[in-house]
């Protein structure tokens, strides 16, 4: 007897870049993904936290969520363990998760009041769920903290957690392994422009040394697939598409880990490129011809969406014109134009960047823009206290269900 998983991650479902939808990649993965789960034949499919990209998701993004359990649960008849992310909502994953586990589909989206209640067994392991810990799940706020100590405290919070629930999962694995899963930041990972960090920099941050006592950690967060210390039983999946421009050159890949006889091996399955994203240079002599070099080729692939570098596009003063009339007879699609500021001497040493648009900042981006502006110096007790509450009121905007009750658990 064997027991198979399958470990993914961030899928961001209903995500946008730069104001265009990425439904069309998001339904081609899906549809890439059903056939694969077939073969595989899983025992537990596990996605490790934001199967959303944002506390509310569009409708189709919530249709197509639904339409791959079903699926899933029709086509393959495997477990499935959904982990809350820190951009998903509890509200948003709780509500269904009654119905949901008529299809063996079993949500955990905030701690559970009881921590034996987010246990799962299978045949050759017990499954720890630990979805995304918010700061109010690991400490209590005490006043007068400096950053130091509630970085302290949060990470002592976040491995008491672990601590806890690998416990109780000895207390009745038996010979079976224990797995355990997360979404969280671990030091050591390399990360990518596109995640989203909660915490004032790395304060919710913790050491691989966490997870000593796991057979394989399946974590999510960071977009990037790879091992997490010297070892490889702690991993990030990494997100199944790029989720902006930063990641084009990043692998994509799900794992599986298979489990007998007390010994654990894994692999990976790459996961192809739906639509391209491509990151071009180009003069406005030669911007035409870079482009037609990279367009999309009809059917199969998505159309290319390209972020553009035009080197000489400051001294260009209709480029936006060039750029649309040079891409209009193309399969594909420029998002982005930019122009690089000129070297000290050619525009001026002070020359000020080129303006960015709300949709290519981050919430905690616009904020720091702010105190800027207030001439709050970043590194002041003053500006470490109000980016930390600020912090505080984003992470309650995917905080807005209670723990899960006990008689809720999977």
């Amino acid at each position: 007897m064997s027991t198979r998983i399958l470990h993914t991650a961030d899928w961001h479902l209903g995500a946008r870049l730069i104001e265009c939808d990425r439904h069309a990649e998001h339904e081609a993965f899906v549809a890439w993904l059903l056939p694969q789960l077939v073969a595989l034949r899983p025992d537990l499919l596990i996605i490790a936290g934001d199967i959303f990209d944002s506390a509310n998701p569009p409708q189709e993004a919530l249709t197509l969520y639904y339409t791959f359990l079903s699926e899933l649960a029709r086509k393959v008849k495997c477990r499935t363990l959904i982990l809350g992310g820190n951009h998903d909502s509890p509200a948003t994953l709780h509500a269904p998760r009654e119905i949901l586990r008529a299809l063996d589909v079993h949500v955990v989206a905030a701690p559970p009041a009881d921590p034996a209640a987010a246990l799962l067994e299978l045949s050759d392991a017990v499954v720890c769920a630990v979805p995304y810990l918010r700061e109010r799940d690991v400490r209590t706020a005490q006043p007068g903290q400096s950053a130091d100590l509630v970085a302290a405290a949060i990470r002592e919070g976040i491995g008491r957690h672990y601590a806890d629930i690998l416990a109780r999962a000895r207390a009745i694995a038996g010979d079976r392994v224990i797995v355990g899963t997360g979404h969280l930041t671990a030091t050591g990972s390399t990360a990518s422009p596109s995640e989203r960090t909660i915490h004032i920099g790395n304060l919710g941050a913790v050491d691989a040394a966490c997870f000593t006592g796991f057979a394989y950690t399946a974590l999510g967060h960071i977009h990037r697939p790879q091992r997490v210390g010297a070892g490889n039983s702690v991993r990030y999946a990494g997100s199944p598409i790029p989720l902006s421009f930063s990641e084009v050159d990043l692998p994509k890949e799900f794992r599986v880990i298979d489990i007998a006889g007390g010994q654990l091996t894994q692999h990976a399955v790459a996961i192809p490129e739906f639509r391209p994203l491509r990151r071009l240079t180009a003069s406005v002599a030669t911007l035409a011809a870079e482009l037609a070099r990279h367009q999309g080729t009809a059917g199969g692939v998505l159309e290319p969406w390209v972020e553009l570098t035009v080197t000489d596009g400051r001294t260009c003063p209709d480029l936006d014109r060039q750029v649309r009339e040079a891409a209009a007879p193309l399969r594909l699609r420029v998002l982005k134009v930019l122009t690089p500021a000129p070297a000290a001497g050619a525009g001026g040493a002070d020359a000020a960047p080129p303006p960015r648009s709300l949709t290519e900042l981050r919430p905690e981006d616009v904020f720091a823009e702010r105190l800027r502006r207030e001439t709050i110096d970043p590194a002041s007790p003053e500006s470490i206290a109000l980016t930390q509450t600020f912090h505080e009121l984003l992470g309650g905007l995917y905080d807005t269900a209670p723990a899960i009750p006990p008689e809720a658990a999977p």
